[in-house]
Order: structure tokens, then sequence, then C-alpha cells
């Protein structure tokens, strides 16, 4: 006879467990970790980086990340090379004319610079300043322009000797941004919070030319290809200005959440770009202030904004950690890979285990088959952010918990939505089928129990003193647990809709509840790291662990005494003997859900990283 069991999934990701994965692929040929099964999704070109760059052809993107230069063929998504550049973390690139050569800044101190066709370092010089921030070939490929962070000095070097021309010290702290000016004659100094300006120096001479741009902060300049114009991404907008006077030509505005942390000039002259806080990019027409297209390649802060030589795509980065390329008259990617674009936050199984459905940030809802875990199809959530998902008994259909405070039910098949549960105040946080009902779980601290096909709630379930966070339904349907942000687990009587009891053993929010198959037990875990097992209807607390970690997912599996748990990974403990039977690691961020099939043959956790991850583990 099987062992019953719980899987727990916490909140500090480790990365890693990669020993020995080589021999086992995932559906991009990307290395699985050992003892995982399959991804769902990919985390090919997510990564954190610290610059980008087009090759003079278009076809590759250079990006340095750690002290590595890597090259991304951009049309099959495939990395073709990584080189070691250098010890020291790289902090910028740029590329010299002709593009025979990419120049880099690393934490040490150093420039170097790198021969992309031979593959290898042609020439590097120290300046004896540790916190370069950015470094720029000038227009003629002789000269090199630095930016130090700590000392706020602006530097101009002789490239073939690395002989200081030119040393400027920015009277005010925090410049993040320095580039050539027109001609390469003077350098523009821009500046970050506490900032307020852009500084325009004469590389002779030293002189201030000019402080203009004042608003709360500067994020990123792109100067004119005729040099005469230069674009700012600021605070609460874009402004161009013309440099021969320094007027503002044309201010660029309504970007949601107000801060443009990059900008751009199109290969057009009549087109500019900027990037908002928001993950979208937008086109402009220079000249008429008209806002042409807007798209979105990230989840969050597009960051850097490259165009390419012919004029036709964008490389992008943002803060959701992804590189994008997408097409500049449409908005639509070059790769359409079948993955999320946010952090996986709710994994269902169906009842029959032929498909497993996941929930993202990214507002949409994946399908995919357990037959090869292969895609089957992406539905748009109407409600955006997935918090939860549950599907129906039938497997027809699937509720999602939205951050817009609805439960949406979509036809599993098609993902047409069939109904729109309203009433919550605030975000929706869980949700689960008892019957043809639907229960859910919201901030405005209420559980309901909804007429799905009227649309209306039946109860509305109150007592937790603030947010609910957790839901699950007893196996006969009649009683349902909660879990809040007050620390206490409630049992609730669905058909009498009151309260049966109420666990204090908690110290911190509850983040996970669950009954043991056979109804006979409960657990839940949360914030406060204990895992605590109760047994049912006493409602006698017989098991506590403390994992002293954020508890996010917990399941049980199986009928008899085993335990799983995750501190930062997937744990699967025996409760008699009260040791980890089996570890598994591999998520790149924060696991933040958790499924185990029908059957229980599989575990899929969900992760920050914006993949699933599907396991076998052992259950008796």
């Amino acid at each position: 006879m099987r062992e019953a069991g719980l899987i727990v999934a916490c909140a500090a990701a480790l990365a890693g467990g990669l020993a020995g994965a080589a021999e086992r692929l995932d559906a991009y040929g990307e290395p699985l970790p050992e003892g995982a099964v399959a991804r769902l999704g990919t985390t090919r070109m997510r990564y954190g980086i610290a610059d980008l760059r087009y090759s003079p052809d278009g076809s590759l993107a250079l990006v340095i990340a750690g002290g590595e230069l890597h090259v991304w063929h951009l049309a099959r998504g495939e990395r073709l090379a990584c080189h070691r550049v250098s010890g020291s973390s790289l902090r910028s690139l740029a590329l010299r004319r002709g593009g025979r050569c990419a120049l880099l800044a690393d934490s040490s101190g150093a420039v170097l610079e790198w021969d992309l066709r031979a593959g290898k370092l042609a020439h590097q010089f120290a300046t004896g300043r540790a916190s370069l921030t950015s470094v720029r070939y000038s227009p003629d490929g002789q000269r090199v322009l630095t930016l130090d962070l700590a000392t706020a000095t602006v530097e101009e070097w002789d490239r073939a000797t690395g002989k200081r021309l030119a040393a400027i010290e920015v009277p005010d702290p925090t410049p993040n941004l320095c580039i050539y000016g027109p001609g390469g004659r003077s350098a523009l100094v821009a500046r970050r919070p506490a900032g307020h300006t852009v500084y325009h120096y004469d590389l002779a001479t030293g002189k201030l030319l000019k402080k203009f741009a004042t608003n709360y902060c500067v994020y990123d300049m792109a100067l004119s290809a005729d040099g005469e114009r230069l674009l700012t991404g600021q605070r609460t907008r874009a402004t161009e200005w013309r440099l021969a006077d320094y007027k503002a030509l044309r201010r660029f505005t309504g970007h949601h959440g107000h801060a443009v942390p990059s900008v751009a000039y199109g290969r057009d002259d009549r087109h500019v770009l900027t990037g908002s806080r928001d993950g979208s990019v937008r086109l402009w027409d220079r000249t008429s202030g008209k806002l042409l297209r807007r798209w979105f390649p990230h989840q969050r802060y597009a960051t850097k904004l490259r165009v390419s030589p012919d004029g036709r795509w964008l490389l992008s980065y943002g803060g959701d950690r992804l590189i994008a390329e997408t097409r500049l008259a449409t908005g639509e990617p070059r790769l359409r890979w079948e993955r999320h674009m946010g952090a996986v936050r709710a994994i269902a199984f169906t009842p029959d285990g032929s498909r497993v459905v996941t929930g993202s940030a990214d507002r949409t809802i994946r399908v995919w088959s357990t037959d090869g875990w292969t895609h089957v199809r992406c539905l748009p959530n109407p409600g955006g952010e997935v918090h939860g998902l549950a599907v129906s008994p039938d497997g027809a259909h699937v509720a999602a918990a939205s951050k817009d405070g609805t439960v949406r039910v979509l036809a599993l098949a098609t993902g047409a939505l069939e109904h729109t549960l309203s009433g919550h105040r605030g975000y929706v946080r869980a949700v689960a089928w008892a019957g043809r009902r639907v229960l859910s779980a919201a901030g405005d601290g209420t559980v309901r129990v909804w007429d799905v096909a009227a649309e209306k709630p039946l109860r509305v379930l109150r007592g937790h003193q603030g947010g609910v966070l957790a839901l699950a339904v007893a196996p006969d349907g009649s009683r349902a647990l909660s879990g809040g942000r007050d620390g206490t687990v409630r049992e609730w009587d669905l058909e009498a809709g009151r309260s049966l009891h109420i666990g204090l053993a908690h110290r911190g929010w509850v983040e996970t509840v669950a009954y043991r198959p056979d109804g006979r037990r409960a657990l839940s875990a949360g914030r406060d790291g204990l895992i605590i097992e109760w047994a049912l209807p006493a409602w006698r607390s017989i098991r506590v662990r403390d994992h002293k970690a954020w508890v996010r997912a917990a399941r049980y599996v199986g009928r008899g005494a085993r335990v799983a748990s995750a501190a930062g990974l997937l744990l699967l403990w025996g409760r008699r003997s009260g040791e980890p039977l089996e570890r598994r690691s591999g998520h790149a961020g924060t696991i933040r859900a958790l499924a185990t099939s029908p059957d229980g043959r599989w575990r899929v956790t969900g992760s920050d990283d914006t993949t699933a991850l599907v396991w076998h583990l052992p259950t008796q």
C-alpha cells in the first residue's frame, strides 16, 4: 500500500542541481536539472546582463554578462559562443565603426578591446578606476570615453596607448551614463537620482558648456545620426533637444508608470523609440510627436533599446531579464517560443491527468499535454495576472483567480470566456471547485461560494482579519480550508456557510492548505516556515516542522506517511523517519506553485523564472 505524504515548495529558490543533467534535454535543447523529466517553457535568452548590441550585419546579438561576452544568433535563438573576456564583471559594451572590435569596461577599471572575428583579446589598458559604468568609442575610433561612478569623473583616453587625454570631475554625484557629443569633441553626462540634469562638456578645455534637461533623473540618452539632437529618457517623459541652443523640440509623454528608462533613434530620421516602466516600447513620429505604435516585449521596465543596422528590428532588454527582438513595423517577436513571459504562479492538473494547466503573471493560461509534455494552447486571461487555477471536475473548464478581483471561468478546449464572477474587493488569490460550485479567496478577507451559471455568490464566508491566500476543498466537497494573512487556518461548512474551526498555530501568513485524500488530515504552511499537520475533526496539531524558510505550496502524496517539503527546492520527506528521502532543485527563481498528478506519478513546480519543471518522485 502507498504511504501518504505531502509536497511543499518554499520561497528562496535554489538554482542548480544540474550535475549529470546533460544527458537529458528539454524541448529547446537545454539541459534539465537532475531528476526533472521536462521543462514547460524555456529560460533561453532570459538572464542577468549588463549590456547588449547588434553585430554590424544585424544577425547577432552581442551580450555581456559577468566576465563573459555571449554571441546569440537572433533568427534561431541559439547561443553561438561564450567568450571569457575578463576575470572581473563587464559593465559596458560599445562597437567600433566597421564592427571589427568590441570595446568593454570591467569592474577592475580595465578597458578591453575584443577582436570579434578572431574571438580574442586584442588590446587593453588600465584606468585605475574601479567603478566604470560607461565606455564609448569616439566617432573616428581612435579615442575612448569612460565614466567612473564612484569619483564622478569623465575621462578620455588614447585608444592605442591608453594615455589619458582629458579628465573632468562632474560636480554632482551619481552620474550614470556618458556619450560623445557632436563630432566627438564634447561629452554628454546624464545623472540618476538624486540628479536633475544633463551636463555638456568641451573635452579639449574641460569647460561646462551647458547644464540642461532638468527633471527628477535622466536614465538614458541617444544622439541623432547628424549629431545635432539629443534624446533623453527621464522620470516622467522623453525629450528631444537641439544641441545648438539646448531648446526642447518635443516631449513624448503618456508612459504608464511615467519612467522612461531607455530611448533610441530609428534608422529613419523621422522616428524615435521610448522604453517604459510598464515593459512597453513606443514608436513615435519625431516631428509631430504622434504615437505610431506601442507593444510589450517585456513584463516590466524596458531598460535597453537597440535598433538593428537595417532599421527593421528592435533588440531590447527589460526588468524581466529577457533579451527580446521584435519587428518595428508590427511589434511582433521574431521568435515565438511557447513559454510564459512572467512568473508561473498557479498550476493544476485535469482530473484525468491528460493535461496540466499553468497560470502566470503574464496574464495568460497555458495548457500542456502530459503525453510528451508538449504545449497545447495559450488562453489569454481577461482578468489580468493569474494567482490561482482550478480545473472543473469534468475537465471542461478552468477557473482563474485574477488580479482584477474577479474569477474568470474559461473553456479549456477553446479559451472562450464563459463566466465572470465579480464581487471581491482586492486580488483574488486562490480558487477551487466544489462540485459545480466555485470557491474563491481574496485580499478583501472573504471566501465566496459561487453559483457559476448565475454568476452570483451563494455565500460570503467572513472571519479572516486580512487577505485570504489559500483554499482547499475536502474530498467529499462538504468542507473547505482557508489560510490567511492573519496567521489562521479556518475550516468551513459549505452547506451551512459557517466556521467549523480556527487553527491558531502559525506566526505569520498562511500561504498553503491541503486535505489528505481521505479527508482525515489537513496541513498548513506559510511565511513562518512552519509546516503543521492536523488531525481532523478534532483539529489537534500532530506534527510541526520548522523549515526556517517561507513555504509557498504544499501537497499530500498518496495515502500513507510521506511528507515532502521544499526550502528553495523540492523535497520528499519520510514522515515516519522524519528524514528527507529525495531532493530536487533547478529553478532559477523562487518556487511559487506546485501540483501533483491525479495518479501521483508527477509533481510540477512553477517559478519566478517563468517555467514549470516536471519531476518524478517515488511515492512508495
